[in-house]
């Protein structure tokens, strides 16, 4: 999704009832709405203030597209690579897709070190809040007013001009899509809460003279504070208490850019291993169809379900999700809904660990409930491109029309793309011939999805009724969208994720690698993010 509404959503949760961030001096919260004294790392592994503050929905905004980098050379498998030899992933061979061995799978030292290092690219001392309002000007400039699509390509250039390795973030940013954008989440809250854990055993190393732990971040962190003079004073505890909460605080506000993105239709997995494969195979011509695939899901909408939660209710409804540019329109309103709820639960593990609670299972992680990807039992627009069973990659022959496909078509279509509407693109000068199509001359070549005639309508209904007995149906979205925040649960009384999907119905609002570098571990270091030229 965009700069703003990852804005709008991080600042859309609520702290109402957080009574243990009160006497923290870098958390400010005014209604219901937080701002963070953003913590750095220091030399010694320890959080301590840049001087900049920013709202939970900057963070989420600024992290990854701007900000970011060692995300990227995660060593995750493909889709493909796991569908063909599940057991070389996962000996029980208990995981039955790539996201579910992606939770299950434990994090690693190396894997928290290449978020952290990410993370500290927006958390330095060199990053201003003029470098922020840079990239917010940028993105919001209309500087070819008569052509959106050449605007674009304005503030592209901007971007490149303006943040460092801005097109290699762009252009490496498989983390950013379903079902790997997963990981980041695993990654990045895994880390958040070890921080939280932190904070509430200072807390109570400072209230229990005695207090012993078998934490052991938590004994090294002692350890540093033993040689460090006036390291055990209570004042510097209490402080870097403080620093700790703000740090996980900050960290998952990090991840949460992934997380938000995961809700986004140009990011689910009808775009899955064709985000790398397309510029594998055809450079730069690959680079730009994969934007025109996500450009045109994110458009027409796609429908979704929960495929994470691990107590799925059958009867519940697909969800109508759309993206970029469209994340605030009415069909997208239970989408909006769902990642607001997931992130509100996500927060939630955070909120009961300050206060003492344990660490929470990997599989039990509040955001992984609500994380959606293609329902493949509900009808689905005939995508752009598709990934055939022989590993080529097909681009719809009709590029005007899209047809809505019912399960059993969309599946046969898979099978035998060539028999269903579909051509092979098989060289770069293909590629090129599409993308001129697409991006030169898009007043001919402008795709829509076909109405349904009432037999077409028919038949689909039928065999969706047969797939999903006592499914209901998509609810009508509010006529009119409000701004009001979504409903927070009372911490004192937790309520289960479901209960807070029902509240927020009722009251709420709501770019690859084309190889594997070798030295990518060298290309995305903690600088300054944003160049000296200016605008």
């Amino acid at each position: 999704m965009d700069t703003n509404e990852h804005t709008e959503l991080g600042d859309a949760l609520r702290f109402q009832e957080w009574d243990v961030l009160k006497s923290n001096p870098y958390i400010d919260i005014e209604n219901g709405s937080l701002h963070l004294h953003l913590q750095g790392i220091n030399e010694n592994g320890l959080p301590e203030p840049i001087g900049l503050k920013a709202s939970a929905g900057v963070i989420i905004a600024m992290s990854g597209d701007y900000f970011g980098g060692k995300e990227v050379s995660f060593n995750l498998p493909s889709i493909c690579e796991f569908k063909e030899n599940p057991k070389a992933f996962d000996s029980t061979e208990a995981c039955k897709t790539l996201g579910k061995y992606l939770i299950k799978t434990p994090v690693t030292a190396d894997e928290e070190q290449k978020l952290i290092s990410s993370y500290q690219r927006l958390a330095n001392n060199k990053v201003k809040q003029s470098d922020i309002d840079t990239i917010y000007t940028i993105n919001n400039a209309n500087y070819i007013p008569f052509s959106s699509t050449l605007n674009f390509y304005v503030q592209q250039l901007m971007f490149a001009l303006r943040v460092k390795n801005y097109s290699d973030i762009l252009n490496r940013n498989i983390s950013h899509f379903t079902p790997w954008s997963v990981r980041v989440y695993m990654i990045g809250h895994h880390i958040a809460l070890s921080y939280a854990r932190i904070y509430y055993e200072l807390k109570q190393f400072l209230t229990h003279e005695d207090y012993q732990s078998d934490n052991s971040d938590f004994n090294a962190l002692l350890q540093i504070l033993r040689e460090t003079p006036n390291g055990l004073d209570r004042e510097t505890l209490e402080d870097l208490a403080h620093r700790y909460q703000a740090l996980s605080l900050g960290m998952e506000f990090f991840c949460f850019h992934y997380y938000t993105d995961h809700f986004a239709a140009g990011h689910v997995s009808f775009m899955g291993d064709l985000r790398a494969l397309l510029p594998q195979r055809f450079g730069v011509w690959g680079s730009i169809l994969v934007n025109n695939l996500h450009d045109e899901l994110n458009r027409i909408t796609v429908y979704t379900k929960r495929v994470y939660d691990p107590t799925p209710d059958k009867s519940e409804p697909p969800v109508a999700a759309s993206g970029d540019g469209d994340f605030d329109i009415a069909k997208n309103y239970f989408n909006k809904q769902a990642c607001l709820a997931g992130m509100t639960s996500s927060l939630h593990d955070l909120h009961q660990v300050f206060n003492g609670s344990k660490l929470p299972e990997p599989s039990q992680y509040g955001g992984l409930e609500q994380m959606p990807d293609i329902d493949y039992q509900y009808r689905q627009p005939q995508p752009l491109l598709l990934l055939g069973p022989d590993k080529k990659i097909y681009y719809r022959t009709d590029l005007n029309n899209i047809d809505t496909l019912s399960p059993s078509q969309l599946q046969t279509t898979y099978n035998d793309p060539v028999q269903h509407g579909y051509t092979e693109l098989s060289n770069k000068f293909e590629a090129f011939s599409l993308v001129f199509k697409l991006r030169v001359l898009p007043f001919i070549y402008a795709s829509q999805l076909k109405t349904l005639t009432t037999e077409q309508l028919k038949l689909l209904e039928a065999e969706e009724l047969e797939l999903n007995p006592g499914r209901r149906p998509i609810p009508q979205p509010p006529i009119v969208l409000g701004q009001k925040p979504i409903a927070v649960p009372v911490w004192q009384q937790p309520a289960t994720n479901h209960t807070v999907m029902q509240a927020l119905t009722k009251n709420g609002f709501l770019s690859t690698s084309g190889k594997n570098h070798s030295e990518e571990e060298n290309v995305l270091q903690t600088e300054n993010t944003l160049s000296t030229h200016a605008l």
